[in-house]
């Protein structure tokens, strides 16, 4: 099993701050799971108009930045954390 926690967005659209799901792959495979779930509002945060990550979403893997993005591997036990990122001044 595979945790996901939803930050800050996530959240207000799941209505929970993290989800349980029985699922080995990538984590494409997760956000397909997840935006089936959750609907075209969780969909419409992630991914811009041309189905690209947008570019201030950050998704970790047991709190680290992978860099293989959508592509990387998930296996049990693993924690996933998405958010968004924030910047200002």
């Amino acid at each position: 099993m595979v945790e996901v926690k939803l930050l800050a967005r996530f959240r207000d659209i799941a209505g929970e701050r993290s989800v349980i799901i029985e699922h080995n792959g990538k984590i494409a495979d997760i956000i397909n799971i997840l935006t089936e779930k959750y609907g075209n509002e969780f969909k419409e945060a992630l991914f811009d108009k041309n189905g690209n990550l947008r570019d201030y979403m950050k998704i970790l893997v047991n709190g680290e930045d992978t860099g293989e993005g959508l592509e990387t591997e998930i296996k049990d036990d693993d924690e996933i954390v998405i958010f968004q990122t924030i910047a200002g001044g």
